[in-house]
This record gives structure tokens, C-alpha cells and sequence, in this order.
């Protein structure tokens, strides 16, 4: 009867604390709808402008945080869409009367940035202005703000221009030191994504390959910031060299590079004067976030093109926000049954991963393309499988920055029989046949298995040729021999035909517009993004969902599981028996 009692007041306690947290959330979201419903469109006043902050980390999207209006406008996350859409309308906005771009500190590709720069470059044909001031100037952000009318920096800032370099760290002694052996099969001289758990330096390929498309990169924005500033690429690189342009404000002013050091307030008071404004009044701005949420009026036109961005690594799973899967696969799927949908364009930007995950994208793109055009564009990277979802489409668009290519294959299986050994943990086994532990970590392959895997890894390049060869109309032995896991500037890959041509998003979709014949349509962005409350209530969802299921499958065995997974999660000194107790 005593544990009865204490059964009951567990369940009754268990269900009042369920209750309190539902009462939390729903207060949460009660808050998240009121601050929605709060946000009040921001008015695009006479004599405004279009303040872009170059603040946080630039992403493709980002998604909409329904708490935003509690405390003012998230600046921590700049979404590459509302600065290009903001960018594009205010050109022709009467109310918008120049742009500001404010440096701070904003991380981003070469790709984006250049996205940007050259939505810039098209908004100065209105004859609008653009100036740029800031404190600390990264070679990023100078070339982008390059093509500012006039460039400002404070007096006691920082400017910096001394040329690219990439770095990679590598993982071989540390692993020697663990007695863990990482066995590698691939294909592909330049597949260099497994050289830091075998080598302790780049390969001679990897340095190659490296190499090029610094040099590359490097060109395309001296080149760039050459005919912006009407300084000579052979002054750039002179002064990169000498260290000259090292915080010498004075040194970047005369040779041009800057046009003023002044400060902020004196900044604000050039702007003032340029828009006509007395020192009294105040300057209107507006951020893209808030012009593009309120400043722009979507198209009501019937036909479609689908914007469907695929970011992150690709996996083997649903996906996400920030990851390409199941999500991406099946969009594609959806839109060629949609009728108003005419066209579609893809938006990639990951570095790759599974490959079945990208064989299945490849297949919905396929069919597709039986139905509808599909255009790809890319952006700061798509390669390996980021260019495998690419290969098929009707037209492939690139930043001459984009980091592309990188047609090869790998697979990484680690031994960790040394380390097991070396901590104290044994490992034995019973099988029914003799490689019954293939893939297992707590032994080497044999000869006949490396053999296989091998074999297996040389099949799946073998289709990864084929799948451009088909996409791209090029031999295989071509693909073959502009593969090998050797990775590309989107210059390059335009030479080498692996794109189409160069350009961002907007060339993109009006390629898109082209093949489909359209020539009224209205921009439609896929998949969904999840906010910050969905987010939460679905990963409380599966967390649940996972509990009963392993409750389930589990049975009796449960209540080891759970101790398991919890004593995994101990730090520190612990009070706890050391078993689990039930008594039937």
C-alpha cells in the first residue's frame, strides 16, 4: 500500500510539472504571436536611406524569430535574399536616396560578398549614391565596400590588404598518440578531405589545387577593386607584399585606397549634408530586413519560379534549416506537380556528403526536368555532392568566386583497437561467416576487404562521372580527367564547362524566365523555414516520440538503456547506486 501511495503522488507530481511546462510554452507563444502582431510595417520616409550593416553572419536566409518584437531587430544574422532584394528595389525607390553601408564585423564568403558588390555596382546606375564608413576594415569587407563612391575609416581604425592564404590543420600524430588508425578508401589525386587524419602536411595535389584557386580567387578581386578604385593590380600586390597597407591610414589615403579618415559623427553630418538635411534633423534609415519585410510589395502574378535553396551538408536523413536531405529531395518532388510553378531554380550551397542522399536529389531533378526547366545557381561552395545535385540541371550559373568541382569519392572507416586497448577495453565477438564485423571499428580490414571497399567506393565514382557526363553532355573521360576530387574557382569551371556561366541568383532566375517562356512571374522561396518556436516545439516533439519508441522496442531492456545513456552523461563526483532496481 506504501508504494502504492508513492506511485500515485510520483504520477500526480509528474503530470502538475507537465502541466507548468505546457503553461510556460504557451505563454511563449502567446508572447511570439502578440510581438508578431505588434510589428508594424516600417514607412519608407522621403529622403531616406538604405542602411546596410555589415554586422554577424551572412546566410542565405534566415529564418523569421517570432520574439523579435520584444526586443528590437536581430542584427547577430544578415540574410543574403533581403539585402539583394533591398539592394535591387531601391533603385528605383524615389524615397530612397543612397545606401550606407556601415562595416562592422560580418562573416562571410568570397561568393556572397561578391553577390552583393555586384548588386551595388547596379544600383549606382541609378546615380544614387554609395558611401561606406567603418572602424575595422577586413579585405572582405574593403572589397565589397571597394565599390562605394567614397570610402571612410576612422582615424584611429584599422585597414587591411596582405593577400589570401588557407590553412588546414591536421589530426595524424594526434591519432598515432590514441593508436587509432583512420583506413582510407577513395578515389580521386586531389580528394583531399581525408589528407588530415592520414598525413601530417598538404599533399603535393592538395597544394596544387589550393594553390590555383587562391590565385584565382585573389585575381578575380584585385581585378575588381583595380577598376573601382583606379588602382593598378600590380600596385595592389606591390603593396600586399611590402606590408604597406597595414593599418598606414595615411599611405591607403594617398595611394587611394581610402577616400577620408574622419569620425562617426563627422560621417553622419557628410551624409546629413549630402541629403540636404540640417545639423537638427535626423536621418531616416531603414535596414533591408525592414525594407524587405515592409517596403516591398510582392508580385501577384500567377506563374512561379521557385527559388529552393539547399544549405549545409548533405545527409542521410530529413534535414533542415541548415541541412540538405530528404527536405530538399522531396520539394523538388512537390513543385513539378505544381501547376503555377513554371520554373525552378536551385540554390546550393554546401560542400556535399552522402552520396545516396545526393543520387536521390539528382533523381527528382531528373524527373523534373521531363516536366519544368530547372536552372542552378551556386554560391560561396557546391561541390563534391553539392555539384552532384547540380550536374543535371538545364543551366548552371556560378560566382567566379564559388568553390566548385571537387568530383571524387571517399570512405573513411577508423580502427580504434589500439585505443581500446590502451584505455582497458576489450572487445570480443562471435560471428556465423567470416567478414560478419566488416565495417566495425575495434579491428583492421584484411586484404580482401579493403579490396571490396575499394571496389565499392570506385562504383560510386564510376556513377558520379556518368551522372556529369549526362548533365554536363561531356565525355567521361573528361569529367574524369577535370575531377579527381580537384576543386575549382567558378572562373575555372566555366573554362573547364562545368558551369554555364557567371553570375548570382538574379541571372539565374532570369535564365529560369527564359526557358520557361515566362515573362510575368513572382518569386516563391522553398522549403519553408522553421522559426525559432517551431523549431523547438518540434524537437520536443521527437524527443517525446524517441521515448516512447524506445520504450516500445525496448520492452525490459529499457531501464538499461536509459542507466547507459545517463552514466554516459555523468561528470564529475557522482551519488548514485550503481544499478537499476525492480522488483514484479
Amino acid at each position: 500500500m506504501k508504494n502504492f501511495f508513492k506511485m500515485v503522488f510520483a504520477t500526480m507530481l509528474g503530470f502538475i510539472l507537465l502541466q507548468i511546462l505546457a503553461f510556460i510554452i504557451m505563454l511563449f507563444i502567446i508572447a511570439g504571436m502578440a510581438a508578431s502582431i505588434g510589428k508594424k510595417a516600417t514607412p519608407v520616409k522621403a529622403n531616406s536611406v538604405l542602411c546596410l550593416e555589415l554586422n554577424g553572419t551572412l546566410s542565405e536566409r534566415v529564418a523569421e524569430d517570432p520574439f523579435e518584437g520584444l526586443y528590437g531587430e536581430n542584427k547577430s544574422n544578415m540574410a543574403l535574399n533581403d539585402v539583394l532584394e533591398s539592394i535591387k528595389h531601391a533603385k528605383n525607390d524615389d524615397n530612397i536616396k543612397g545606401i550606407s553601408i556601415e562595416v562592422n564585423s560580418l562573416i562571410a564568403s568570397l561568393a556572397s560578398l561578391e553577390e552583393i558588390r555586384n548588386a551595388l555596382s547596379d544600383f549606382k546606375k541609378s546615380g544614387k549614391f554609395i558611401y561606406a564608413y567603418g572602424e575595422n576594415y577586413t579585405q572582405g569587407q574593403y572589397y565589397l565596400t571597394s565599390v562605394a563612391d567614397k570610402v571612410f575609416v576612422h582615424p584611429e581604425g584599422t585597414f587591411d590588404m596582405h593577400g589570401l592564404s588557407m590553412q588546414v590543420m591536421f589530426y595524424k600524430q594526434l591519432l598515432e598518440k590514441l593508436d587509432v588508425d583512420m583506413q582510407i578508401v577513395k578515389v580521386g589525386t586531389y580528394k583531399s578531405a581525408v589528407e588530415p587524419f592520414v598525413l601530417d602536411h598538404m599533399s603535393d595535389a592538395n597544394k596544387e589545387q589550393i594553390s590555383a584557386l587562391l590565385v584565382s580567387e585573389w585575381n578575380h578581386i584585385l581585378n575588381q577593386i583595380s577598376a573601382s578604385r583606379g588602382i593598378s593590380v600590380e600596385q595592389i600586390n606591390a603593396d600586399c607584399d611590402a606590408l604597406s597597407l597595414f593599418s598606414n591610414l595615411q599611405y591607403a589615403k594617398e595611394k587611394g585606397y581610402i577616400d577620408s579618415t574622419i569620425y562617426q559623427d563627422e560621417y553622419t553630418s557628410y551624409l546629413k549634408k549630402q541629403l540636404g538635411l540640417d545639423k537638427k534633423e535626423d536621418i531616416s534609415y531603414i535596414t533591408p530586413k525592414q525594407y524587405a519585410s515592409s517596403a516591398i510589395t510582392p508580385s501577384n502574378a500567377k506563374n512561379i519560379i521557385g527559388v529552393v535553396y539547399a544549405t549545409g551538408n548533405i545527409i542521410d536523413g530529413d534535414g533542415d534549416n541548415g541541412t540538405i536531405g530528404r527536405n530538399i529531395a522531396d520539394q523538388i518532388a512537390d513543385l513539378a506537380e505544381e501547376d503555377n510553378v513554371k520554373a525552378i531554380v536551385l540554390r546550393i550551397n554546401s560542400g556535399g556528403g552522402s552520396a545516396l542522399m545526393s543520387e536521390n536529389i539528382w533523381r527528382e531533378i531528373v524527373r523534373l526536368k521531363k516536366q519544368k526547366p530547372i536552372v542552378v545557381s551556386m554560391s560561396d561552395v557546391a561541390a563534391s555532392g553539392g555539384y552532384y545535385i547540380a550536374c543535371a540541371a538545364d543551366y548552371i550559373v556560378a560566382q567566379p568566386t564559388t568553390i566548385t568541382g571537387s568530383i571524387g569519392v571517399f570512405g573513411m572507416i577508423p580502427n580504434v583497437q589500439g585505443l581500446m586497448k590502451k584505455i582497458g577495453v576489450s572487445i570480443d565477438e562471435v560471428s556465423t561467416n567470416k567478414h560478419a564485423s566488416l565495417l566495425g571499428i575495434n579491428r583492421p580490414m584484411d586484404g580482401e576487404e579493403r579490396e571490396v571497399m575499394q571496389q565499392f567506393v570506385n562504383k560510386t565514382y564510376s556513377t558520379f562521372l556518368t551522372r556529369v557526363s549526362d548533365g554536363r553532355n561531356i565525355a567521361t573521360t573528361y569529367v574524369d580527367s577535370v575531377g579527381q576530387g580537384r576543386i575549382w574557382s567558378g572562373e575555372d569551371a566555366l573554362k573547364l564547362h562545368l558551369v554555364d556561366t557567371l553570375g548570382g541568383i538574379d541571372v539565374a532566375i532570369n535564365k529560369a524566365a527564359q526557358l520557361a517562356k515566362i515573362s510575368s512571374y513572382r518569386i516563391e522561396s522553398y522549403p519553408h523555414m522553421k522559426n525559432v518556436w517551431e523549431e523547438f516545439a518540434e524537437s520536443m516533439m521527437n524527443k517525446t516520440m524517441l521515448l516512447s519508441k524506445q520504450r516500445a522496442e525496448l520492452g525490459d531492456m529499457y531501464m538499461y538503456f536509459n542507466y547507459l545513456q545517463n552514466s554516459v552523461q555523468m561528470n564529475g563526483v557522482q551519488a548514485i547506486i550503481p544499478f537499476e532496481f525492480s522488483i514484479k
